[in-house]
């Protein structure tokens, strides 16, 4: 998360939060020099907090927060014409152990999103060619940025098909897509109790590694996406509410 949104995330969360809580530090967020913009109101997702992690030893909870980012947007990768990349729901915290900024990962999960003209890529297949593409974490995430510069997560695709073994992905731990988004536009208050903001973010310089883990089918999977597809080939773009929780409240 960028330093300002993070300053307008905390100004938010502290308009509402109940007299006597206690949020993250001036000194790691810095002065509230930019209020988010306000929109019309809209329905406001329920935000769950399960996935918030076990904080660091010796961790002040008063100094620390689970944020649970809402996304949804569309994926284009190698010859993927652009599709939706399903519900994703990303949860962290972010906070100070001995005076310095720490952050620890929670979860991501998504929705499979179907993939236009199945595994062979046809108009018309029958359901056992039907493909589906789940995005999951790739083992590293760091949400500390700067300016509209938001941070970096690993990601890699699973394909998911009858005819496919479950490990067949696309990226993997040691050769993952790396998405390095940027905000372009927001932080817009869509909720003030409870506090949410929306903002968008996009990446369309990532590469896309070849698949792995499909057995015989590795080259026709390559085939179906044209993969690997190098960097500028490919793009994501997301809208994202996120949720604000002191741990002091979890």
């Amino acid at each position: 998360m960028t330093r300002t949104f993070r300053r307008a995330a905390v100004a938010a969360l502290a308009a509402t939060a109940p007299a006597g809580t206690a949020l993250i530090g001036s000194a790691l967020i810095g002065p509230a020099s930019a209020a988010p913009r306000h929109t019309a109101a809209q329905p406001v997702p329920a935000f769950d907090f399960a996935d918030c992690p076990a904080l660091p030893a010796g961790a002040d909870p008063a100094q620390w927060r689970c944020e649970v980012l809402m996304s949804s947007g569309t994926i284009r990768i190698g010859d993927l014409r652009e599709q939706g990349t399903g519900a994703m729901r990303l949860t962290f915290a972010e906070g100070r152990v001995d005076g310095r900024y720490a952050q620890v990962f929670g979860a991501l999960r998504a929705e499979p999103t179907p993939v236009p003209g199945g595994l062979l890529g046809v108009a018309a297949h029958h359901p056992s060619l039907r493909a589906d593409l789940h995005v999951e974490y790739a083992a590293f995430a760091d949400f500390l940025s700067d300016g509209d510069r938001m941070g970096v997560q690993h990601l890699k695709l699973r394909v998911l098909n009858g005819l496919l073994p479950e490990t067949c992905a696309i990226g993997d731990d040691s050769d993952p897509l790396v998405f390095r988004p940027v905000r372009t536009s927001g932080p817009d208050r869509v909720s003030a109790d409870p506090p949410v903001l929306r903002f968008t973010i996009e990446d369309d310089a990532f590469a896309v590694p070849a698949a792995r883990g499909c057995g015989p089918l590795d080259r026709l999977v390559d085939k179906r996406f044209g993969l690997p597809s190098p960097a500028g080939a490919n793009s994501m773009e997301l809208t994202t509410l996120v949720g604000l929780k002191s741990y002091t409240g979890i």
